[in-house]
C-alpha cells in the first residue's frame, strides 16, 4: 500500500478538479473553527485541504514519506503513522477528517480506522469523512475503462460506497452524523496527471455544483460530517 501511494504523489502534475472541491468544502469549515482548534487529516497524502485552516493547529498522518513531504508546506505537524493505530491520545483533536482513505480497506478494517479516528476526537468535536460514490456515473465509467485497457487501477484495492452504506459505517464508530453532502458532480476536466481547462477557469467552475440538488447520492464524493457524542 505505502508503494501504491509514492507512486500516485511522486508522478502528481495537476490540481484535480476534485481536488479543488475538496478544498473548498474545508475551507467553509475551517472558516466556522475557533482559532487554535487542533486540526488532523488521517491519511493525509499532499495535505493540500490543511492549508486552508490557517488559524488552527493542523497535523498530517499518513504512512507514505513522500505524502508527507509534500504535506510539510501545509501543515504545522507531519507524522508518519497507520491509520489504525494512530500515536495520540484519546480526546485530542476538535476535528478529524480524510477523503479517499477508508475506501481501500475492506470489512473490518473499514470500520476500525473509523474507531480510530473518533477516539482521537473530542467530545463534540467533529468528523468528517469522504468515500467514491457507488452511484457516481463518470467515476464509474473512467474506472472499469482503465481497468480493461491496462489491467490495473492506479489507487490499488478500491471499494465504491453508496450514502447509505457510509452512514451506517460512522453509525457503527459511534458517531452521530449532523449533515450529508456530496463534491463533484460534473465530470473532471482535469485529474492529478492531465488538464483539459487551465485551472484559473476550473476554479470558477466549481461553483456549478450548488445547481445539483441531493448531490450526495450521485456527486463522485459522498460525504458525512459527525459529531462525537460521547
Amino acid at each position: 500500500m505505502t508503494q501504491v501511494w509514492d507512486n500516485v504523489w511522486e508522478n502528481r502534475k495537476k490540481i484535480s478538479d476534485y481536488s479543488l472541491h475538496y478544498y473548498n468544502f474545508m475551507k467553509n469549515f475551517a472558516d466556522n473553527l475557533p482559532e487554535g482548534a487542533k486540526v488532523l487529516e488521517a491519511g493525509c497524502g499532499s495535505g493540500d485541504t490543511l492549508a486552508a485552516f490557517k488559524k488552527q493547529e493542523t497535523y498530517g498522518l499518513d504512512l507514505s514519506k513522500k505524502s508527507l513531504a509534500l504535506a510539510k508546506k501545509n501543515a504545522k505537524h507531519t507524522v508518519l503513522g497507520d491509520i489504525f493505530k494512530m500515536p495520540f491520545k484519546d480526546n485530542t483533536f476538535d476535528l478529524v477528517y480524510n477523503s479517499g482513505v477508508l475506501e481501500h480497506f475492506p470489512e473490518p478494517n473499514n470500520l476500525k480506522a473509523t474507531k480510530e479516528m473518533a477516539r482521537i476526537t473530542k467530545k463534540g468535536g467533529y468528523v468528517v469523512i469522504i468515500l467514491p460514490n457507488k452511484y457516481c456515473f463518470w467515476y464509474r465509467a473512467v474506472k472499469i475503462a482503465t481497468i480493461r485497457l491496462t489491467g490495473k487501477w492506479e489507487f490499488g484495492y478500491e471499494e465504491e460506497y453508496s450514502l447509505p452504506r457510509l452512514k451506517h459505517l460512522v453509525r457503527r464508530a459511534g458517531l452521530k452524523i449532523e449533515k450529508s453532502f456530496g463534491l463533484t458532480v460534473l465530470p473532471p476536466f482535469a485529474t492529478n496527471r492531465k488538464e483539459i481547462l487551465p485551472l484559473s477557469v476550473r476554479k470558477h467552475l466549481i461553483h456549478l455544483d450548488k445547481l445539483f440538488p441531493l448531490r450526495e447520492y450521485y456527486a463522485f464524493g459522498t460525504g458525512v460530517i459527525c459529531k462525537k457524542i460521547a
